[in-house]
């Protein structure tokens, strides 16, 4: 191997559903994989020579393959010295820590309170909780412990300072090995007056952050339409009042496009356009 550092291609096979691929420069989501199917990646990392200790690679640039079904996987390099050769990383290879039900972030007086449901909890130790303003850059805020209980469990975490424009969260629940993933992001804006918005628009994944903002407490009826005026999708969102907003999952079968959705409660209607990709 030479001693300067060596630039190695990593071909990243992946295996599961769903997988959300980080560069360097930031996150790139590739969106949703049907089961079966694969895809390969090709990454850089750089191999830093000298060797210490000897025949031991030392690799930097690496990215982090993360998603909705399996744990986070660092991006490796073999250990072999041919330039170009490619590792073959599962990404299934370590159990999960948690299914997620829903999740949610609303404005409860000045502060914003986040609500999330587990469905299934085998081994976790602790949920942190991460927040940005730009979606992209995050840091930890705090965290709660997991409780190890039976059936579905309800957590709670309440953000004191919350920004005044965007407010960025998404959750990473830690198993008791170190092994963790990431939840969807949701997004609270608290300075925006629009009724009605949607994040990321395009969407992509088939999962879309919901916001609603200064509206009255109460169930709503979240309606998706398709070019034709057919409903493809309903769901009912049941709104704390003020600002708030949740995940909601898209059907996997939904095709790309342009959607109207429709938000009603009694005689209140919202109507706006949303991406699917």
């Amino acid at each position: 191997m030479k001693n300067n550092n060596l630039l190695k291609k990593i071909l990243i096979i992946v295996f599961v559903i769903t997988a959300n691929t980080c560069f360097a420069q930031g996150p790139f989501n590739i969106g949703t994989i049907n089961a079966g199917d694969s895809i390969v990646i090709i990454y850089d990392v750089t191999i830093n020579n000298p060797l210490v200790p000897s025949n031991t690679p030392s690799i930097s640039n690496q990215g982090t393959v993360s998603g909705g079904n399996f744990s986070n996987v660092v991006t490796d390099d073999p250990d072999t010295p041919a330039p170009n050769d490619p590792t073959i990383t599962l990404l299934n290879s370590f159990p999960l820590p948690v299914t997620f039900g829903t999740f949610r972030a609303y404005q409860r007086n000045n502060d914003i309170e986040l609500a999330w449901q587990i469905l299934t909890e085998i081994n976790t130790d602790k949920y942190e909780v991460e927040k940005s303003s730009n979606g992209r850059t995050f840091v930890k805020i705090g965290e709660i412990t997991a409780t190890g209980g039976a059936g579905i469990i309800n957590y709670t975490f309440l953000d004191i300072n919350p920004n005044a424009g965007d407010n960025f969260y998404r959750l990473k629940p830690v198993d008791i090995d170190g092994h963790f993933k990431y939840s969807a992001i949701v997004r609270v804006n608290l300075s925006n007056d629009t009724q009605l918005m949607f994040y990321p628009n395009p969407v992509t994944g088939k999962q879309v952050n919901v916001q609603m903002n200064k509206l009255a407490k109460g169930r709503y009826e979240f309606v998706l339409y398709n070019a034709t005026g057919q409903i493809v999708f309903k769901q009912y969102i049941d709104h704390p009042g003020g600002s708030a907003a949740e995940v909601i999952q898209l059907p996997a079968s939904l095709n790309g496009g342009l959607y109207q959705v429709r938000l009603k409660k009694n005689e209140f209607t919202v109507t706006k356009s949303m991406i699917v990709y």
